[in-house]
C-alpha cells in the first residue's frame, strides 16, 4: 500500500489525535488479557517499541504507534469489538498496516532488542 503526501499527513493527524487517548497502563492490561490472540505479537511488539526507555523514535513513529493502539484498547471503534466474529476485523487491520508501514522502524527495534541480549564476543587473542 502507498500513500500519497497528503494522505500520510492526515493519517499522521488522525494517529496524533488518537495517540492523546493512549494510556499505557491499559494498553498492558488489555495486552496481558489478550495473549491467546492472532494478533497479540504485533500489538505487544508495538507496545514494546513505544515504552521502551532505551529506544527512540521520532514523534511521527511514536504518534502512529501510540494511535494504533488507542484505537485498538477502545472497544468503540469502526466495528465494535463485542460484535461476534467481526470486531476485531478493524482492529487486526490496523495492526497490520501499522507493522507494514512502519516495517523497517520494527525490524531496527527488533535487531535492536536482539543486540541488547546478546552478549558481544571478544577475541582474546586479537
Amino acid at each position: 500500500m502507498s500513500l500519497s503526501g497528503e494522505e500520510r499527513a492526515q493519517a499522521l493527524r488522525l494517529s496524533e489525535k488518537l495517540a492523546d487517548d493512549f494510556d499505557q497502563e491499559r494498553a498492558a492490561r488489555f495486552s496481558y488479557e489478550h495473549q491467546d490472540k492472532e494478533w497479540y505479537e504485533d500489538f505487544s511488539t508495538l507496545f514494546n517499541m513505544i515504552t521502551d526507555p532505551d529506544f527512540c523514535l521520532s514523534a511521527g513513529t511514536w504518534a502512529t504507534i501510540a494511535g494504533a493502539l488507542a484505537y485498538v484498547v477502545f472497544p468503540v471503534d469502526i466495528i465494535p469489538d463485542f460484535i461476534p466474529l467481526i470486531g476485531w476485523l478493524d482492529d487486526v487491520f490496523v495492526l497490520g498496516w501499522v507493522m507494514k508501514v512502519l516495517a523497517d522502524e520494527v525490524a531496527d527495534y527488533q535487531n535492536f532488542c536482539q543486540y541488547r541480549v546478546t552478549p558481544i564476543m571478544v577475541d582474546a587473542y586479537a
